[in-house]
């Protein structure tokens, strides 16, 4: 008996009623298989844990018969048994202790709220040892009927704390009850006064506790008594055993908000960790496997939760998986973050797009094969569409479908030509000349060329306000102003490169960065929406990660739920993060709900924590509320599964590999051109000069065809 004992932990998720409590212990005595157990409630200043133990080679049966019966999961334990210095055990003069639902209930309060009161570096034990196995006939059966019973054949009055007749069915067991701290010898006398009258509460007139010193080494070695001082029924044990018995909050321990949900029996390993599960015992990593992360992944959480953390480890290992990934962060520090772990072997993949820089990397979203130009054009019209949404009329749309659809047909076009295109008749008639569409836009331009130039001033004013917003802001000039940008966002696909866009809007301007990242988020669409034509088999996950998102995601033209959906298909992994609901429509939240499977939600505000609690059946309002930073409850899909909700803390970033400023500066030399130089060409642009016509980067050819001596030949190169 005094041999090593096996320990293991139990991790409530919820108090017991009485009834589970007494529900378990009446299971327990009836275990004779599970031989001897003790079990430990072991409270400091800080809290309290639970502690189970059992003979050698029974762990697994004890761990099976208290997890089928309680709100608790049972583990190997994280802390060591401190040693106590002081002990007593419990006598009982009588063996009818109370089974009231109510008194058991007190009891346990009572005695919580002794244990909340400990001094720093104490630590209070309450040991609970149930040995030999006793039937419920080895009791004291029920007193014999009364007078009133016998004559009148009435039941006499029954008092409270005698036994029913459920009672005197229940089993029992030979037990000990021993009481431990480390502290003095008074602050323990002290404690050990206070705890017996908690235990008190569950006395009756037939049973009366007291004190008796005990061996402190026999609690730390849980030693077995010479002469067990207890023999009690399994209801009778409901208030002696520790456990957390009673509607929440209890003394010492709180409400038990936020709860620790545990992860499935099995995770998936994978190196898209997210973080770690938070459920004791229970650290093993949390992972997004890639083949589910096409699934899409929604963040939510304040400033400081820990978004950006898990945005972070995902893009990394990604990063490190030799995999295209495109990361849109309208703050800064994610992107130096990502950029300084960036591995060496693919620093050479790297493309900063920053518009502040003096020799920014362009963004053309009308740039593509010629055989993708309805697609280009449609999906640029349906990003401005979202962009401009509130002041989207008929004529708008009919102007720039056209003008767009010209100009994705036009090499070396981009999105700064429009103005011209609309106002300009020479600049206009050079750019159709190379067209060739009568029943089309052909059709447009003959009917908007025979208009008086009034009427065609109120036609095309909305468009030119809206293009303004572009037109005005020197770095959008810039980016969007590169007719051949020296990268594309083909390569994104084909050769997997890793594009950080940093769109500072503390620099750059809150709405130009919204107008920017928008327009990239619709390139990036009509790109995906191109990889329709090749088998599954070749279309690899391309990951994109959006910070702020309820700022970009109108780049993705049409209804979200079907550009998600769609996206999966084509092999585009989304993650999107925002700090709480209301930054998005209700069209968009019930988007995001229902097709991104992959949730991750940090310590909520109470409107958002009660509108998510829905999501989550085992969880409460309080529940999202009550979490700290860098913890979350999440729900992934693993192998096409849902793992269900689980508690997950984040792990921190791993150290950089080098200065993000050297990966930052080779982008720009790279792929780069001066704002200089871009000013100029669009200055240059309606010139009536054919050679200052040509697309930036292009080599001036003369004029062919039949134009005449006086007037520029057509603009860009016939596609071929």
């Amino acid at each position: 008996m005094n041999g090593t004992w096996r320990w293991q932990e139990l991790a409530w998720d919820s108090p017991a009623t009485p009834a589970v409590g007494a529900a378990a212990l009446e299971r327990l005595t009836t275990a004779v298989e599970v031989g001897p157990v003790v079990l430990e409630l072991r409270a400091w200043a800080g809290g309290a844990y639970w502690l189970a133990g059992c003979q050698p080679g029974r762990a697994v049966e004890l761990k099976q018969l208290l997890g089928h019966h309680l709100p608790a999961r049972l583990h190997r334990p994280q802390r060591q048994r401190l040693a106590v210095g002081q002990a007593v055990r419990l006598q009982v003069r009588g063996n009818h202790v109370s089974t009231s639902a109510d008194r058991v209930v007190a009891a346990t309060r009572a005695l919580y709220a002794c244990l909340s009161g400990l001094h720093e570096n104490q630590q209070a034990v309450v040991q609970l040892l149930i040995g030999r196995r006793l039937p419920s006939s080895s009791f004291t059966g029920p007193p014999a009927p009364g007078w009133r019973e016998l004559f009148l054949g009435q039941p006499a009055p029954r008092s409270p704390e005698r036994p029913t007749r459920t009672t005197s069915e229940q089993h029992g067991a030979a037990a000990c009850l021993r009481l431990g701290h480390t502290g003095t010898p008074a602050q323990a006398h002290q404690l050990f006064s206070r705890l017996l009258g908690a235990l008190r509460i569950v006395e009756t007139p037939r049973a009366r506790f007291r004190l008796s010193a005990e061996a402190p080494d026999r609690l730390n070695r849980v030693s077995r008594p010479w002469a067990w001082p207890l023999r009690l029924r399994s209801g009778q044990l409901t208030a002696l055993c520790g456990w957390p018995i009673g509607e929440p909050p209890l003394p010492l321990l709180g409400d038990l908000h936020p709860r620790l949900l545990p992860p499935p029996a099995s995770l998936v390993r994978s190196e898209r960790v997210i973080g770690l599960a938070s459920a004791p015992g229970c650290r093993q990593p949390v992972a997004i496997p890639i083949r589910d992360a096409v699934f899409h992944t929604h963040l939510l959480g304040p400033t400081g939760t820990g978004k950006s953390t898990v945005l972070l480890s995902l893009a990394l290992a990604d990063v490190e998986a030799h995999r295209a990934v495109l990361l849109l962060d309208p703050k800064g520090d994610l992107a130096t973050d990502l950029l300084a772990r960036v591995p060496e072997g693919r620093h050479e993949d790297v493309v900063v797009i920053d518009p502040t820089n003096p020799a920014p990397v362009g963004l053309n979203p009308l740039a593509g094969p010629a055989r993708l130009a309805p697609v280009t054009a449609d999906s640029l019209l349906g990003t401005l569409a979202a962009l401009f949404h509130e002041h989207w009329g008929v004529r708008t749309a009919d102007v720039l479908n056209a003008a767009l659809l010209t100009l994705a047909r036009t090499p070396g076009a981009n999105l700064l030509w429009l103005p011209p295109l609309l106002t300009d008749p020479a600049f206009r008639r050079r750019v159709l000349d190379d067209q060739d569409d009568p029943l089309g836009t052909g059709a447009f331009w003959a009917a908007y060329e025979a208009k008086r130039p009034q009427a065609q001033a109120v036609e095309i004013a909305p468009v030119l306000n809206k293009l303004r917003q572009l037109i005005l802001r020197p770095h959008l000039r810039a980016v969007l102003g590169q007719s051949a940008p020296r990268f594309t966002v083909e390569e994104l696909f084909t050769r997997k490169r890793i594009v950080v866009v940093n769109l500072n809007r503390g620099l750059l301007g809150a709405e130009a960065a919204r107008l920017l990242g928008s327009l990239l988020v619709g390139q990036l669409w009509s790109r995906l929406l191109a990889r329709q034509a090749l088998p599954p088999e070749r279309r690899h996950v391309v990951s994109v990660y959006i910070d702020e998102a309820h700022d970009f995601i109108n780049g993705l033209p049409g209804d979200l739920s079907e550009a998600l959906a769609q996206a999966r298909s084509l092999g585009g992994a989304l993650h999107l993060a925002h700090q709480y609901r209301a930054q998005l429509s209700p069209a968009m939240v019930q988007a995001l709900e229902t097709n991104a499977r992959n949730k991750i939600y940090f310590g909520l505000s109470g409107t958002d924590a009660a509108a998510v609690a829905h999501l989550a059946p085992e969880l409460e309002a309080q529940d999202f509320i009550g979490l700290p930073a860098y913890h979350a409850y999440a729900t992934l899909m693993q192998q096409g599964r849902s793992t269900g909700w689980l508690s997950v803390t984040t792990r921190p970033a791993p150290p950089a590999r080098q200065e993000p400023a050297s990966l930052y500066a080779a982008s720009h030399q790279r792929y780069g051109v001066p704002a200089t130089r871009t000013e100029q060409q669009l200055i240059n642009l309606t010139k009536p000069s054919h050679h200052a016509t040509q697309p930036p980067d292009s080599p001036a050819k003369p004029s062919t065809g039949s134009a005449a001596p006086d007037q520029p030949g057509p603009i860009g190169r016939r596609r071929r």
